[in-house]
């Protein structure tokens, strides 16, 4: 099987009539579970099994991802020699919850806040991987997806030393503190708060981030106004882009469908926002 990429995500999703995303079988764990669909509507896009029953998805699942995402750590897979794919389900354009885990511009082997199995994927060869960000918009009460924006973090997110040196700076001043602390991957671990020395302090890194519809604002209008349909961006390095070997297929789409344009365009670079950076930026709207 051909290694997959963004392009075959895409084209899937134009080739569906239907963008139910389905609901979780999750009770467990609800703040999961509400992303859950989401997931593996946009995994189900990357693979070609949209509508597939659950039992015919694993083997292309096999052959598509090398990780399949854990419920804890990013990212929430990784494709078989490719791009590693985190995905985001919001209600309505606002600002998206990271969580303890700050923005990404690419996915490092050596990140403590990604796990072992992750790690060990591909058998541990890889070092560094592209990171797509998959921001889907289910508006509340349905499950169907109105909007997806599927953006490089290169060309969202500024490099790890921007995010980690505001982070370990606070670490730093709490780690100056005459305080019981212990050894955390999170901001601050305080033991022994009350005189039983029952009691412990957990300080953590909450990040959020702004939507790509309001980040990319400059190249795109969201419709606010629209009531019911779909409508889908994607941002592309042009390199990344003309890399890719299915491109074509793409492009041949474009010119017959009328809803889908393909454009040429510069972004800000998220780490000097006087340079630009050459795009493919998609969009379809129905």
């Amino acid at each position: 099987m051909q290694q997959r990429n963004i392009i075959d995500a895409i084209l899937s999703i134009i080739s569906k009539h239907s963008l139910s995303i389905g609901t979780s079988n999750n009770t467990s764990n609800r703040l999961h579970s509400m992303g859950e669909p989401l997931e593996d509507f946009i995994k189900d896009a990357f693979a070609g099994t949209i509508g597939v029953n659950k039992n015919d998805k694993l083997k292309p699942y096999n052959e598509t991802f090398s990780y399949g995402g854990g419920a804890n750590n990013p990212p929430d897979a990784i494709l078989n020699k490719g791009d590693a794919i985190e995905v985001k389900k919001v209600e309505s354009i606002g600002d998206i919850q990271l969580n303890s885990s700050y923005p990404k511009a690419k996915l490092y082997n050596d990140d403590s806040r990604i796990s072992t199995a992750c790690k060990k994927c591909e058998n541990g060869t890889w070092t560094v991987k592209d990171i797509i960000y998959a921001i889907g918009c289910v508006k509340k009460g349905t499950n169907n997806l109105s909007s997806l924006a599927l953006v490089y973090g290169d060309l969202y997110c500024a490099d790890k030393d921007c995010y980690e040196g505001i982070f370990n700076k606070v670490k730093d001043s709490i780690n100056k503190a005459d305080l019981p602390l212990e050894d955390t991957n999170e901001l601050g671990h305080i033991n022994s708060v009350d005189p039983l020395g029952i009691t412990y302090f957990r300080a953590r890194s909450m990040w959020g981030i702004r939507h790509p519809f309001k980040v990319f604002d400059y190249i795109y209008q969201y419709d606010s106004r629209r009531k019911s349909g779909f409508e889908m961006m994607a941002i592309i390095p042009k390199s990344k882009f003309e890399g890719f070997v299915n491109k074509n297929l793409l492009e041949e789409e474009a010119k017959v469908n009328n809803n889908l344009f393909i454009t040429d365009c510069q972004v800000k670079d998220p780490n000097n926002t006087v340079q630009l950076i050459d795009v493919k930026f998609i969009t379809y709207k129905i």
